[in-house]
């Protein structure tokens, strides 16, 4: 699988799709080793790829679970540093009730040893630095209605 991720001049293009878990007033968050900051479930998308495929791949690789039904919620065109590098990234976000037999507490993400997932309560992402920066305007985004959000870092 090809991930739709092209360095174009000075620039990385991206396309993303994210998993925006809730339980309990918690979100689902992902926190690595020596990164300062948090992120949510989710990767590239992959050539001939949709985003609620990719989101529902992405999700079963690092939770070893089945997504569940998923309500896209948002579309963030996001512009960030990273690595030193520039990053133009698409990114799809994709609300999602937590399973029933996903953990309560911490779990080390299943394709990824350094990265750990954790209940984050609400009252804390915006406190935290969860990114991108509009994941908090998408946490309660009402039926029916999606986002679109212009990201620059």
């Amino acid at each position: 699988m090809t991930d739709l991720r092209l360095p174009i001049g000075d620039f990385i293009f991206c396309t993303r799709a994210v998993i925006v878990c809730l339980r309990d007033g918690h979100l689902l968050v992902n926190a690595e080793k020596d990164v300062d900051f948090l992120y949510l479930p989710g990767g590239a998308v992959t050539i001939d790829e949709a985003t609620p495929e990719s989101a529902a791949r992405e999700w079963t690789e690092e939770t070893g679970l089945p997504a569940g039904p998923l309500r896209l919620v948002g579309v963030v065109e996001n512009f960030f540093s990273l690595s030193g590098r520039r990053w133009h990234a698409l990114e799809f976000f994709y609300q999602m009730e937590a399973p029933a037999d996903l953990p309560p507490t911490s779990f080390t993400v299943r394709d990824n040893p350094n990265v750990t997932c954790l209940w984050l309560p609400l009252a804390e992402v915006r406190e935290r630095r969860v990114v991108p920066l509009p994941v908090r305007d998408l946490l309660d985004v009402p039926a029916g209605s999606v986002r679109h959000i212009v990201n620059r870092e």
